[in-house]
């Protein structure tokens, strides 16, 4: 019997700067919501280096970089990026180390707007729950995606893990490995919703401590 295998796909840890959470608290979290695997996008720096099964749930190595694109997500990496590499050329650098290219919230205020094609990427990330203006980013993403034609993601883009599974890709396959392909081939379903208010007011106080002490 084919499974139905649900996976966030960006998601910070207590590694980023302005994010707060250990591997446990993500995987209660991802278990109460139904996710059965994240992927660990911490910004610049890989932060798990092969998949870990942790609380029966899969964390997958990936990465989010500042390029001059906008953000990038490097997902289900293989190996440790070369860091001069993903400093010259982030894309190729990904790809090196048998990682997808996912341009995330392309539309948000944090990422640029680049209205034709990107070489190297593999995926658009069209739902991402911290968006600002969450359903018309949506619909922006999703236009640009099917205009590319580039298979769609969603992350919640969590940075407590509370918000963890807010956005996920559910594809249905029996192997991790088998759903990853899948959904890189366009065939995932994406679902998501804006990350709540009171997470937002929660983490907004805690990066205020964090800074003053």
């Amino acid at each position: 019997m084919v499974a139905k295998i649900r996976i966030d796909f960006h998601v910070h840890t207590k590694w980023s700067y302005d994010a707060f959470g250990d591997f446990f608290e993500i995987s209660r979290w991802a278990r109460f919501k139904g996710i059965n695997a994240v992927v660990v996008t911490d910004h610049n720096r890989v932060t798990i280096h092969k998949p870990e099964n942790i609380n029966s749930t899969l964390f997958i190595p990936g990465i989010e970089l500042k390029t001059p694109y906008g953000h990038v997500l490097g997902i289900n990496l293989q190996d440790d990026l070369d860091i001069k590499l993903s400093k010259e050329n982030p894309l190729e650098a990904i790809h090196k180390v048998g990682g997808f290219c996912v341009l995330a919230h392309p539309f948000d205020s944090r990422g640029n707007r680049k209205i034709k094609r990107l070489e190297g990427i593999d995926a658009i990330e069209v739902l991402n729950s911290s968006s600002i203006l969450f359903k018309h980013n949506f619909k922006l993403s999703r236009a640009y995606a099917k205009m590319l034609n580039l298979p769609e993601t969603a992350g919640s883009d969590s940075h407590l893990p509370s918000a963890v599974g807010d956005a996920f890709v559910e594809v249905e396959d029996n192997e991790f490995l088998d759903a990853m392909r899948s959904i890189f081939n366009g065939r995932g379903k994406i679902f998501g919703r804006p990350t709540s208010i009171m997470n937002k007011i929660k983490l907004n106080l805690l990066r205020i401590t964090k800074i003053k002490f």
